[in-house]
């Protein structure tokens, strides 16, 4: 259909179909015989009442400025009535500064799990099945190409003390988990599961990079990160993206989101006293009391756009595991066939996909080699150490060269575990359980010229 807006006219074109997208059907519009007719000498109806050129006159002044029109008036309708309504709450304060049209904003700390509860407010409309897979991830903001994104990214995994360290982590213990099945670690940034619409489900959620951890430089403000949500009709077997939410958060450090809540809290203070202290009247009592934040959680904010793809972060060297692992779908499929996430592959020129699996020779050379980062408790920086077979023996010959040690000096090599068992170290450890891993590693002579290593996982 068409309205065409003039100061003179309102009118719409006969003939237009109406397409909704939920119904199958295209509803015609019946013709005004008048406009029908080629005749233009017919006399054409006429206003039958002042009554009716009242109703004319206001429907004018409505429909005057474009802001104003039926247009944005019937599109706010049918995005509230065609969408699929879900409601996602997280378990975080939400900051002052959020405005109503804006996207809400919360602070958490790093590495801290926070509750995010699932519900499906009208899960029968438009969903083939009760149960929908969701995706959580954090993302950037859309303003930023995926290149800058894998930029920060890179810049970010490059520093983590393990290469396995993810963005975005999910409790996975059983007193945590409510009603959701089937998580899996779509990439570094995000993760999915499976969840029933007709029961209400929670999972915690948790942080692993500081707002500050996309730059280098000293004091740039950081980056806030975008909490995505998106939920498909999976059960349809088209994977039907029906549903996306999303909420601001910034990542502090040592309960710096605490911290920050209450120095904004002391700012509002003062501002209500100079406030009160100004004026008196009604308006001002009303703004202040807007202004004021009660609430312990952040309602996620509904989006109408279901056509941007997020970045996803994966890896080079992981890329291949979580193929073979299924967690990344095979290259070989039709990109026509699935409408689920696009994924960028950060290494790719121009942000294209990997067009080729890698090779079995590539496989096995991947098994013979192990690579490990330790430092000592004085450093601030890893060295790596790789070891040219995964044995105790070529651990024993990496530290001989990276110490400047004689290999038979080398005695005893421990490893404690993050619950603080030690274990001895042995070929089956090193090669399967090892590699990529961060260590604090503690030389300790025993006796003139013997020295006991000891492997302190992180």
């Amino acid at each position: 259909y068409l309205l065409l807006l003039s100061p003179r006219a309102l009118m719409v074109k006969q003939k237009e179909s109406f397409n909704y997208l939920r119904y199958p059907d295209n509803y015609i519009m019946d013709s005004w015989p008048c406009m029908d007719s080629s005749d233009l000498s017919k006399t054409k109806p006429r206003l039958s009442s002042d009554e009716e050129l009242a109703t004319l006159s206001l429907l004018y002044e409505v429909c005057k400025y474009v802001k104003y029109g039926v247009m944005p008036l019937l599109k706010i309708h049918l995005t509230i009535f065609h969408r699929n309504d879900f409601q996602f709450v997280l378990g975080a304060p939400q900051t002052s500064q959020h405005k109503t049209t804006e996207i809400p904003m919360a602070y958490l700390n790093k590495g801290q799990f926070y509750p995010i509860t699932l519900q499906g407010v009208d899960s029968t409309a438009g969903v083939s099945s009760s149960k929908v897979k969701t995706v959580i991830m954090a993302v950037f903001e859309n303003d930023k190409s995926p290149e800058m994104q894998l930029k920060y990214w890179n810049h970010w995994h490059a520093r983590q003390p393990t290469v396995k360290q993810r963005v975005i982590d999910i409790a996975d213990y059983k007193e945590v988990f409510s009603g959701v099945s089937n998580v899996e670690e779509v990439a570094f940034n995000a993760l999915s599961f499976i969840w029933n619409t007709s029961e209400e489900a929670k999972v915690h959620i948790g942080i692993n990079s500081l707002s500050t951890d996309f730059s280098s430089q000293k004091g740039v403000k950081g980056l806030p990160l975008n909490l995505q949500i998106d939920t498909y009709d999976f059960s349809s077997g088209n994977n039907r993206l029906i549903h996306r939410a999303v909420c601001q958060v910034k990542i502090f450090c040592d309960k710096g989101a605490e911290r920050k809540m209450r120095d904004e809290e002391r700012k509002r203070s003062k501002r209500r006293t100079k406030n009160v202290a100004d004026s008196s009247n009604n308006s001002c009592k009303q703004a202040l009391v807007s202004s004021s934040v009660g609430k312990d959680s952040t309602y996620f904010k509904t989006l109408d756009d279901h056509v941007t793809q997020p970045v996803l972060f994966i890896p080079e060297m992981h890329f291949s595991t979580m193929q073979r692992c299924g967690l990344v779908p095979p290259v070989s499929l039709e990109e026509s066939d699935r409408t689920s996430l696009k994924r960028t592959n950060c290494y790719a020129d121009g942000g294209n996909q990997v067009s080729s699996p890698p090779s079995k020779q590539a496989r096995r050379d991947e098994q013979q080699r192990v690579l490990l980062y330790v430092r000592r408790e004085t450093e601030e920086v890893f060295d790596a150490l790789m070891l040219n077979t995964p044995t105790l023996k070529g651990l024993r010959e990496a530290i001989s060269e990276k110490y400047g040690m004689q290999e038979d000096t080398i005695g005893k090599i421990f490893k404690k575990c993050k619950r603080g068992i030690f274990v001895n170290m042995d070929d089956n450890i090193i090669a399967h359980y090892s590699n990529h891993s961060a260590f604090l590693i503690e030389i300790t002579e025993v006796m003139i010229n013997h020295f006991q290593i000891t492997l302190m996982e992180l």
